[in-house]
């Protein structure tokens, strides 16, 4: 086998909250999270020696930056391989905004070396050289649904989620994880919602309602960053979709569809007047 293609799944966070910032300048988060269906394709051939990224995407790097080249650094590293990796990325997520759209193309990355060239790397092993990479690259691993603790490497999976329909809104503007992280420092808006409460509706297999205190606390913070959040998720709310939300540090906006919503979700896709956002409708995934 010289040439191995996966599949790199988003994902939405269901909820997020921040329970303190670290010694080591990172923050300790409680986040449900969640995989969908919306993913990027992930080819990978064996090459000689070196790394190299190539990808459909005008805006990504294919350089030393991209999460996809780190990881294939770390395994190199870490296993002594002797040869290298080209990696083709065929990019449908949207970068920088929230839905783990680098951390999965490194997780597809490890998994996927790992098997084209038979490294024979342990769970535990792969889970660090994947933290290595970034807070979500864990969780992309693997996927589902889980519960995330520390900085989002503790991971505790969960009942898998309904099936949902998925509506995802994003807005044009990029904006900047560690910006918003710094902002919510000066703010402290942590919401601390008893998280219990929200992982037994799940592990019982509950309907989700938003009124049961699924949130996000970063929204406040990147609503200021990025006006567009709020316009977007007003707009969604007036449509009725009541479980509407931003993932991650944004911008995207997404909301968790009901059955009854489905045809009216394709509507408002058909008609979406901000001709400049990514719209989209996706599912939850489960693997599991």
């Amino acid at each position: 086998m010289n040439q191995l293609t996966v599949k790199a799944y988003a994902k939405i966070n269901l909820f997020l909250d921040i329970k303190n910032l670290r010694e080591d300048g990172y923050h300790n988060l409680e986040m449900v999270m969640q995989s969908i269906s919306l993913h990027d394709t992930i080819t990978l051939y064996k090459k000689d020696n070196g790394i190299k990224i190539e990808t459909n995407h005008s805006k990504l790097t294919n350089g030393e930056e991209n999460l996809a080249y780190k990881a294939a650094q770390a395994v190199i590293n870490r296993t002594k391989l002797a040869q290298g990796i080209k990696i083709f990325i065929d990019k449908k997520i949207p970068i920088a905004a929230g839905l783990a759209g680098g951390s999965t193309d490194a997780a597809a990355v490890i998994n996927g070396m790992n098997k084209l060239y038979d490294l024979n790397l342990g769970e535990k092993e792969i889970h660090n050289i994947a933290f290595e990479i970034g807070s979500d690259v864990p969780f992309c691993l693997k996927g589902g649904t889980a519960f995330a603790t520390k900085r989002g490497e503790k991971l505790r999976y969960l009942r898998p989620l309904k099936k949902h329909k998925v509506l995802l809104v994003k807005p044009p503007e990029m904006v900047s994880t560690k910006k918003v992280y710094n902002l919510y420092d000066e703010y402290n808006i942590s919401k601390d919602i008893p998280v219990k409460k929200l992982l037994d509706i799940i592990n019982n297999n509950k309907e989700l309602n938003i009124e049961d205190g699924w949130a996000n606390v970063l929204e406040l913070i990147t609503k200021r960053l990025v006006p567009d959040v709020k316009i977007i998720k007003d707009k969604l709310l007036d449509q009725g979709f009541k479980f509407t939300m931003m993932t991650g540090s944004g911008p995207t906006v997404f909301s968790l569809l009901d059955k009854k919503d489905i045809d009216l979700a394709y509507n408002v896709i058909n008609n979406w007047p901000r001709t400049d956002d990514f719209i989209t409708l996706t599912e939850t995934k489960n693997f599991n």
